[in-house]
């Protein structure tokens, strides 16, 4: 009604008109998000400069309560008769000493209270500003729902399946920026969906299920989080079958998997190359990517849970942030540096006595909610220098998936508001992080990942005491799925704990924890072995660290290549099984007591 009474009247004004239809540049928007960002630093620096305005006040009140002591002292005691006119002229220099004190404090206390205003206006700014711009970029995750209605149809069509997509949430929205980086994960999974997920029509028939197939694909928000869900009614995720999967290509030996719940096994099919599939198709295989989605969402800020019922369904779960530019971390120190930790994956702080944690088979945990989680120790997993020793200390309790490890640190600082800024192409992969901040001191602290922080303490040795780290641990690299699991069998035969990477990002990832030995591939995705071999020899750690280079590229050219980058040995494949060991044995020292096989 309102709208046709102003149709009716005088025309509205021009800006009136247009303001429903104005268009903003993306790369303006980005410009203005970046200068929020910038005033969230400039405050947090004034922030500091008003705490040392603040001491300043401190020391001036000290030295005029010096001052009222030394006046109440009373006249110097002395033999000549004029001692106590000194020390009257001295008490009344002390006392307008005082007096000038106390007026530069009252000063400094009017400025200080104006100070506190004016930050108090510009945090309201800087808050006001930044929700303008965060709805300027948000957009219906509707508008990337859309896309899936002929993708599904497509995949259902090539699988010669029914298959019905029902949305839900399409008004929830999103950070344009998150949505463009949530389209291929969730693709994705809707096609695996599709095409793992939901069975043949006469299969479903067979189990008392209607021929058409149903995804659901639905957004909420909860919290201050968005949950986007895909969830099917098909067959399920087999546990047991992931069980079978894992021992018949060699990723867990029979008593690690015979000791995994129904929990740890489900975490499996985000495994590189892991998956269920019997034959892997074009569209998708359930797991196959799948660790590429929970990397992807957790670079986001987020996470990836998943939930199945044989015979019944699937449904995997999407928990992301609204924004990524600022964000909520825990501040902590570790080995002597500071670090940032998303919120998001802070499940508990506490404060732990030697007491508190439970050694088992070399394993150290701690009791968090009723359960034992493993316990590490940041700086060796991060591989700084052990801060001072201490009666009690800090301990946080990291989640990411369905992984929970307890971290043991220096300090916690505290909660702070922090811009997050990529570490840019160079540095992309290297360690467990996720990106860096700009403290109000001018200070670069980086930001840990906690996915790959999880995933690293996964094969560190946890609480260890300094200096008992395996001298036997070897970090394989190699792109082809079935040289990691041969060769890395071969390995730990002989006695071995054995690390895997993909390629050269995943192996600088992996160097997080110690290792003692690196056999690597030379032609790889991302980063290849000449590059990774470059990169260990310009970190301390990697130096002196020895190489085995694995490949079928066996011309003088490569020999050449990799001496020059301090290699020595170069093995070409296939591997002699003898040879090979021999050469690993001679770079490593064999463990006390025990002669490993290399027959």
């Amino acid at each position: 009604p309102r709208a046709a009474d102003a149709a009716s009247a005088t025309p509205a004004p021009l800006q009136t008109s247009l303001r429903p239809g104005i268009r903003i540049d993306p790369e303006r928007v980005d410009a203005l998000m970046n200068l929020v960002n910038e005033l969230v630093v400039a405050r947090s620096r004034l922030d500091g400069r008003l705490t040392q305005f603040e001491r300043t006040t401190e020391l001036l009140r000290a030295l005029q309560e010096r001052a009222a002591r030394a006046v109440r002292s009373g006249p110097l005691a002395g033999p000549e008769p004029d001692r106590g006119d000194d020390a009257t002229v001295v008490g009344r220099r002390v006392s307008e000493i005082g007096a000038d004190v106390a007026e530069i404090h009252r000063l400094l206390a009017a400025h200080l209270r104006a100070a506190r205003e004016d930050t108090a206006h510009v945090q309201r700014l800087t808050a006001d500003l930044h929700a303008e711009l965060t709805r300027a970029r948000m957009v219906p995750i509707g508008r990337l729902f859309a896309r899936f209605e002929r993708q599904v149809r497509e995949a259902a069509r090539l699988a010669g399946k029914r298959v019905r997509l029902e949305v839900s949430g399409e008004g929830v929205e999103l950070d344009t920026g998150i949505l463009e980086q949530l389209a291929d994960p969730l693709l994705h999974l809707v096609q695996n969906a599709v095409v793992h997920g939901i069975e043949a029509e006469d299969e479903r028939r067979a189990h008392g299920k209607p021929g058409e197939g149903t995804i659901r694909l639905s957004a909420a928000q909860r919290g201050g989080a968005i949950h986007v869900e895909v969830a099917d009614d098909g067959r399920g995720i087999d546990t047991e079958h992931l069980r079978a999967l894992a021992l018949a290509r060699g990723l867990l030996d029979r008593e690690k998997a015979a000791l995994l719940g129904a929990r740890a096994l489900l975490d499996l099919i985000f495994q590189p190359g892991f998956t269920t599939a019997a034959a892997v198709t074009a569209t998708a295989g359930r797991g196959v990517g799948l660790d590429v989605v929970r990397t992807n969402i957790t670079r986001l800020g987020g996470d990836v849970e998943v939930e199945t019922d044989v015979g019944a369904g699937t449904r995997f779960t999407l928990v992301l942030p609204p924004t990524v530019a600022i964000s909520d971390a825990l501040l902590l120190r570790a080995g002597g540096e500071i670090f940032a930790l998303p919120m998001t994956a802070v499940r508990q702080v506490l404060r732990l006595h030697a007491d508190d944690v439970h050694r088992e088979a070399g394993t150290a945990t701690v009791m968090v909610e009723d359960h034992l989680v493993d316990l590490v120790h940041l700086h060796e997993v991060l591989g700084l220098p052990a801060g001072r020793p201490a009666l009690a200390w800090p301990v946080v309790v990291i989640r990411s998936g369905r992984r929970t490890v307890a971290a043991r640190v220096d300090e916690v600082l505290g909660k702070e508001e922090i811009v997050i800024k990529g570490l840019g192409a160079f540095l992309e992969g290297v360690g467990p992080y996720a990106g860096a901040t700009i403290s109000g001191q001018g200070r670069v602290i980086l930001l840990l990942d906690p996915a790959r922080l999880v995933e690293s303490t996964a094969s560190t040795p946890e609480a260890a005491p300094p200096g008992h780290a395996p001298a036997r641990r070897v970090l394989l690299v190699d792109d082809s799925i079935s040289v990691r699991r041969s060769v890395g069998q071969l390995l730990e035969r002989a006695g071995f704990e054995v690390l895997a990477a993909a390629d050269g990002v995943e192996a600088l990832a992996r160097l997080a924890g110690e290792v003692n030995l690196v056999v690597t591939d030379l032609e790889m995705p991302r980063l290849n072995g000449y590059e990774l071999i470059r990169d260990l020899r310009q970190r301390p750690a990697g130096r002196d660290l020895p190489v085995i280079v694995l490949t079928t590229r066996a011309g003088d050219r490569d020999r050449d290549l990799a001496r020059q980058l301090g290699v020595a040995h170069f093995i070409a494949k296939p591997v002699e099984e003898t040879a090979f060991l021999r050469v690993v044995e001679s770079l490593l020292p064999a463990p006390a007591g025990a002669r490993p096989d290399v027959a």
